[in-house]
């Protein structure tokens, strides 16, 4: 291969690969390609590629020939190629297409109609007399107005050329002229030196569905060991997962999928610019890694956000069952979730695939869903309501509006579980704590208040009574010294004097203790001092009436 031509394929790979626009100095880089008519276009695409050819046989301007090579590609409508194979697309497009304008009979440019012939005629497709070669009317779009070479005839390029390749250049292009299709397809990177396809026996370098055999060897010796390499890396990843934890963000996790990411982006850029594969077999292999790439990388967002949560709750800062934990999890999800959905989005349109649509008919049966779930999403809300007014948190005492009691264990995102002092728990939706009366007796102090009632006999000495009542508060363990006890004489009943004894418990937990501590020494005490607790009585009197 002449090393201006070599030089030629280098700059292909090179701009393929960086899809960047370099501008030549000495011609004006932002004017388009003349194609106000099909005239205009055959005539722009025939002279930009004209000089492409010459500039890369002078091999004196790279950047020229990028300038040339980018204003042919302007001659075509890929609007309808997937965004992941546009750079190379265009490129075979331009000498696909080179190719077998050089091996056909064109027609005097005079024959094809111009700006004001189409006007007239209303033109919205011409075809290149006895071929299928057509140029129509771009109807919207960034190019709306030109004449550019058909999206149909774009994806056919491929089934043209092999269908001409036979023939022989026409007469007009010289003997020595020589296209650079084929040697483009067949050529190889700066990883292959151009002496090692020479020493290649004469079969390796025959085609075969458009590329040289030595290329579909390359190119499955090149998928094997990529997928050695990670199966290898898997297994030494599984022993380093099982070892010892020496710190709560477990970011040896994510080493995996990064791996397969980069092995992704290795074999692609080997196959398609070094080993060098074109046309339908490229697109195949590029759609093929690039949706291996996105699986890694979705594996990677979902590690990703599994780490960052279990690094936040591992903190010790925030307590497994209390509705933090749930908020966090679920934060985490949700832009999991949404990293995962722009992924995806990103990857269809890359694809070609009519995303939004997609996204449109999932958005309405997630109505339908939402409709059907309803309970749920009250339950769900409920969750939020909790979260955002704080009337309660775990570890707290409740008393619902139907009488149920009991410490608060774990606030979900669904439901809320009460452990009452007879040890059962109960389960209760967020719904409904949402929406009935909740009695937080660990707020907003954390003591509980305790009433013990009792009643002494007329008679008695209240000064005494409410001197042994104090003491045996201010005694008693379960009871705090602040707020200090205290005695109430409520009322003269109908047959005691009724007393009252207020004192606090450190926390609802102790209230059923503290009351019955006092009640047995006040008991004890009463006796101890002759104190009579009187209880209700009745005098009833029979009469015996007469016959």
């Amino acid at each position: 291969m002449k090393p201006s031509i070599r030089c030629f394929f280098f700059v292909l790979m090179f701009l393929a690969l960086s899809g960047q626009s370099v501008f030549a100095s000495n011609i004006f880089p932002l004017e388009p390609p003349d194609t106000s008519s099909p005239r205009a276009t055959l005539t722009s695409f025939i002279y930009y590629t004209d000089k492409l050819y010459e500039a890369a046989i002078a091999a004196e301007d790279l950047f020229l020939e990028r300038e040339f090579l980018q204003r042919a590609e302007r001659c075509f409508d890929l609007s309808k190629v997937p965004p992941a194979l546009l750079d190379d697309t265009s490129i075979e497009s331009v000498l696909r297409l080179r190719e077998i304008l050089d091996r056909i009979e064109l027609p005097d440019m005079k024959d094809v109609p111009d700006r004001q012939e189409s006007k007239t005629l209303n033109l919205s497709l011409w075809r290149i007399p006895h071929t299928e070669i057509t140029i129509g009317l771009c109807p919207d779009g960034p190019r709306m107005g030109s004449y550019l070479f058909t999206p149909e005839t774009v994806r056919r390029l491929e089934e043209y050329y092999n269908e001409i390749a036979h023939l022989p250049y026409r007469a007009d292009k010289g003997e020595n002229y020589t296209g650079f299709y084929e040697q483009y397809i067949y050529s190889s990177g700066w990883m292959i030196p151009d002496g090692f396809l020479k020493k290649l026996p004469a079969w390796m370098l025959e085609g075969y569905r458009g590329q040289a055999l030595w290329q579909w060897i390359a190119v499955a010796l090149v998928f094997v060991l990529g997928g050695i390499s990670i199966w290898l890396f898997w297994l030494w990843h599984r022993t380093l997962k099982s070892g010892t934890r020496r710190w709560n963000w477990r970011l040896e996790r994510l080493l995996f999928p990064a791996y397969g990411m980069l092995v992704c982006l290795f074999v692609n850029y080997v196959a398609g610019e070094q080993i060098n594969f074109t046309g339908d077999v490229l697109s195949f292999t590029t759609m093929l890694l690039e949706l291996l790439f996105a699986f890694f990388a979705c594996v990677a967002i979902i590690i990703g956000g599994d780490v960052v949560m279990r690094g936040i709750l591992l903190t010790g800062k925030v307590k497994d069952e209390a509705l933090d934990s749930d908020v966090i999890k679920l934060g985490c999800r949700l832009v999991t979730f949404m990293l995962v959905f722009v992924l995806f989005y990103n990857v269809g349109s890359a694809f070609g695939i009519p995303v939004t649509a997609i996204f449109a008919s999932a958005g309405i049966a997630g109505m339908a869903i939402a409709l059907a779930a309803r309970e749920t999403l009250a339950n769900f809300f409920g969750g939020v309501s909790i979260f955002m007014d704080r009337p309660f948190r775990a570890g707290d005492y409740i008393v619902l509006d139907n009488g149920d009691r009991g410490e608060v264990k774990a606030v979900g995102m669904r439901s809320t579980k009460i452990q009452t002092r007879d040890d059962i728990m109960i389960t209760i939706p967020n719904s409904v704590i949402t929406n009935g009366k909740v009695v937080n007796q660990s707020r907003p102090l954390p003591h509980f208040r305790v009433r013990v009632k009792l009643g002494v006999a007329y008679g008695s000495d209240v000064d005494r009574v409410e001197e042994i009542l104090l003491a045996l508060a201010e005694q008693n363990e379960l009871a705090i010294a602040s707020p200090e006890p205290r005695v109430r004489f409520r009322k003269f009943g109908d047959s005691a004097l009724e007393f009252e004894l207020l004192c606090w418990a450190a926390r609802p937990h102790d209230r059923g203790r503290l009351i019955h501590t006092l009640s047995r020494d006040i008991y004890k005490k009463f006796n101890e001092e002759g104190i009579v607790m009187p209880f209700p009585q009745r005098d009833v009197y029979l009469h015996k009436v007469g016959e």
